[in-house]
């Protein structure tokens, strides 16, 4: 074996390829994510030490009056442990893990992405990016479609730092709709909605941004006090019984606290 070949090797030249095929590139949290990592070998032998799927994701952080996007891992999945792959030979590995439940969803400026990482021993570890598309989990869809039905629209939608909420990942994912009908247009000038999706049911926070009206409300603006959040919880069957009921709930508890 040329000792040329081994030092590109170690240096990623020449080395083991990677590359992840997923059998869908459409998921909904909870779902199964399935595919098949190839690992072609390069100009010399050499050891895979371990092959590693991360999922990874995005949110925003606010300091000193300053907004960036901070990188953050949902979730990690082994795929094999370490094997020698032989110099042209080529490993298929197939996959599957469960897209856990608080993935956020891919809308607007929010990205997952999947990260194949292969150690490989006494060289350049080699890695490939793979984008997903996260459409929203069946409960998370119908509380949205339901926020529309009584008279608002969603324009955006961002990950954002949230400590306060003491969840898995340091975020939340915030849906914010703004009024379209004359019952709440005038009264409020926003509602964002967060949905934390369970195997039976779902968690819902609402913050609801009061209009401010006269000199009372405009103080109340500028300390901060015009906006209310509410946590709310729909069972599964609250959830199967039609979007009809989901509206109803859901416009009981912006009016109480609209006002």
């Amino acid at each position: 074996m040329s000792f040329f070949k081994r030092i590109g090797a170690s240096l990623g030249l020449g080395a083991a390829t990677v590359e992840t095929v997923l059998n869908q590139n459409e998921y909904a949290p909870g779902d199964t994510v399935k595919g098949v990592v190839t690992v072609k070998g390069g100009t010399v032998d050499q050891q895979i030490e371990d092959i590693d799927l991360h999922l990874f994701t995005q949110y925003q952080v606010e300091k000193d009056d300053k907004r960036y996007y901070q990188t953050v891992k949902i979730g990690s999945y082994r795929i094999t442990e370490g094997f020698q792959i032989a110099t042209k030979e080529e490993r298929r590995f197939p996959f599957s893990f469960v897209l856990p439940l608080d993935t956020p969803i891919t809308f607007g400026k929010t990205k997952v992405w999947i990260n194949t990482d292969v150690d490989i021993e006494s060289g350049v570890d080699t890695q490939d990016n793979d984008a997903i598309r996260v459409v929203a989990h069946p409960y998370t869809a119908a509380v949205i479609e339901a926020v529309q039905d009584i008279g608002f629209r969603l324009y955006q939608a961002d990950c954002e730092y949230a400590p306060r909420f003491h969840r898995r990942l340091p975020f939340v994912q915030e849906f914010e709709f703004v009024p379209t009908n004359s019952r709440f247009r005038g009264h409020l000038d926003e509602v964002e909605v967060i949905c934390h999706p369970e195997s039976d049911g779902i968690e819902v926070f609402i913050e609801i941004d009061r209009r401010a009206r006269g000199l009372f409300g405009f103080l109340e603006e500028a300390a901060g006090m015009d906006e209310s959040l509410v946590r709310v919880r729909f069972s599964k069957a609250d959830l199967q019984a039609g979007r009809g009921h989901l509206s109803k709930q859901l416009e009981q508890v912006i009016r109480r606290f609209s006002r």
